[in-house]
């Protein structure tokens, strides 16, 4: 049986659109010149699944029939990818293991060819062995990607614009790995991460050693017109033997933040049980930080290599999230990772703008003291999610004092208790603000009055009521959306009234000074007697206030000039 690639036509939706399946190891055999041909070939695929489908066989030529030289070993489609208008595949074996990359032009049924000596009379780079395809010069026009990862020694990527006018694929970047054997270029991802129009590119490299193949993820952040810059390196948990980038696929928005996500396999982590990491794309490109990992030997203990192939973007599952299926091949099996709901909650601490500490507002029940009133609000929404959740949350109080280990200066008021932090339970409806309100108490002889008073409410799901939805599938549990690995909190903060000139209320005194006496001053000696001259001393000096303490320090510069008496004659 022959290796295949499989490659869909569009992202998210319905498969209403076409497939290509690749069998790269593909033989055209010669009986009467008993040559065999490792050609391989593509098979378009109509939506359906039942039409009768395309054939292509890109290297293929009848008067090329040697093997080795030119396509006769290409192997075409050990990687494919395929777009409205392009069939890519690659085609690792030409030129003697060159490689190249097949583009065919569905508009006109033509190829474009690779003819840059330069990048072909380097044998044995592999060029092709992955390839993708995106926007990278211009939001509107389709360039071409190709991976040679043994290209001298350290592997290659290269984008190739893809010029009709010459039918050829004319070079526009190229980038390099970083050491040697690491296979940097074996896969590739081409994605518009931050929502700007142009795709950006993952790079992986499988190989990548600080101790044994621990694997590697470049990111490239496209700036315009093919100019793409390194934006970090990813590398999972860094496990041994892990091949962390074997794998790379873009899965669509995952928790509906209105930027794409990527899936990373590593499918010989844990002893080739394997791993899928997921990476969530932001303004600014991707998170560093991978928001879960999935572990195969937690899913099910049989399986092997999971993570060595990724597909995503398609809702299995109706529940208006893209689903991600990964492959297992040394357990012969594919399993459906289901999208959950992502709740939304927008949570809002409304405090006053400062606390006036000079005339007490409130009283209690033994002297007058300074007060605030504190409310909390919240609200929740998403897509698809249930129509009411419970909440629970936790408000603290003065929480950047309690971090550093020391006590609150205010406190709640709350039945007679004064607490430093409340937890409640809230029932919410999808889209309605619910608000709690809280008197606080400011403590008595408040020393530091500059530190600004924080408050925190951290807050997590509770149950939650969903309609009867009668489906082949059970109702998944939503999750909370996540904060790129910050703690699940909304926080806000008021200041104690100063009435100083600058915020910080600190003190800006300079004293300086100097002090002149006589230069000549006669001064008795035994049994010598001489005048000396000498300047007795000045000093310049700074005064600090620290206004914590009330404390303050100062500095002085002092210097004495005085010269040694004469020699006696």
């Amino acid at each position: 049986a022959e290796w295949v690639v499989r490659e869909r036509l569009g992202q998210g939706g319905e498969m209403t659109q076409a497939l290509c399946a690749c069998a790269h190891r593909w033989k055209n055999i010669y009986y009467e010149t008993d040559h065999i041909l490792p050609h391989g070939f593509c098979y378009i695929i109509p939506s359906n699944l039942q039409a009768k489908g395309r054939v292509l066989i890109p290297c293929y030529e009848e008067y090329k029939k040697k093997y080795g030289e030119e396509h006769g070993s290409c192997q075409a489609g050990i990687a494919g990818f395929f777009t409205e208008e392009l069939v890519v595949m690659g085609a690792p074996g030409s030129f003697y293991w060159a490689g190249t990359v097949k583009v065919l032009n569905l508009t006109d049924n033509t190829y474009f060819k690779l003819n840059d000596e330069a990048i072909m009379n380097r044998r044995y780079t592999y060029l092709g062995y992955a390839v993708t395809a995106g926007h990278f010069s211009h939001p509107t026009t389709t360039d071409v990607v190709g991976g040679a990862p043994q290209d001298e020694g350290i592997g290659k990527v290269y984008i190739f614009r893809a010029d009709r006018r010459s039918g050829t694929l004319i070079k526009i970047f190229q980038a390099s790995g970083k050491k040697m054997g690491s296979y940097f270029g074996s896969s590739l991802c081409a994605v518009d991460l931050n929502r700007d129009g142009f795709s950006d590119l993952l790079v992986g490299a499988p190989m990548f050693s600080e101790i044994r193949d621990e694997g590697q993820v470049t990111v490239y952040i496209n700036r315009g017109n093919g100019a793409l810059e390194e934006q970090l390196a990813l590398s999972g948990d860094g496990t041994y033997n892990a091949h962390f980038g074997e794998s790379i696929a873009s899965v669509d928005d995952l928790d509906d933040d209105g930027f794409p996500d990527v899936a990373i396999g590593a499918p010989k982590e844990d002893d080739f049980a394997g791993a899928v990491y997921i990476y969530h794309g932001d303004v600014d490109g991707l998170v560093p930080q991978y928001s879960m990992k999935l572990s195969g030997r937690k899913i099910n203990p049989v399986l092997r290599m999971f993570g060595q192939s990724i597909s995503g973007g398609i809702d299995m599952d109706g529940n208006s999230y893209p689903d991600v299926t990964v492959g297992a091949f040394m357990s012969d099996s594919v399993v459906l990772l289901r999208a959950r709901p992502v709740i939304t909650v927008d949570v809002s601490i409304f405090l006053p703008s400062s606390i006036n500490i000079t005339a007490p507002q409130c009283h209690d029940g033994q002297q007058p003291v300074n007060c605030l009133n504190v409310t909390a609000c919240f609200r929740f929404h998403g897509n698809h999610v249930p129509g009411e959740i419970g909440l629970n949350y936790v408000l603290t109080a003065d929480v950047a004092q309690k971090e550093k280990g020391q006590l609150p200066r205010v406190y709640f008021v709350l039945l007679g208790e004064t607490p430093g932090q409340i937890s409640e339970k809230l029932q919410m409806v999808h889209m309605e603000e619910t608000c709690r309100h809280y008197l606080v108490h400011v403590k008595q002889r408040v020393r530091d009055v500059i530190s600004p008073i924080v408050f925190e409410a951290a807050y997590s799901l509770g149950a939650h009521v969903t309609g009867e939805e009668e489906r082949e599938l059970p109702t998944l549990t939503p999750v909370l959306r996540w904060k790129k690995g910050q703690k699940i909190a909304q926080k806000n903060q008021t200041v104690f009234e100063r009435n100083c000139l600058s915020e910080d209320c600190a003190a800006d005194l300079q004293l300086q000074g100097k002090l002149l006496l006589s230069r000549y001053v006669s001064v008795s000696f035994i049994p010598l007697f001489w005048e000396i001259p000498f300047l007795l001393f000045e000093f310049l000096g700074e005064v600090e206030i620290t206004p914590h303490t009330h404390k303050f320090s100062l500095s002085l510069s002092l210097s004495l000039s005085l010269p040694l008496p004469p020699k006696a004659t």
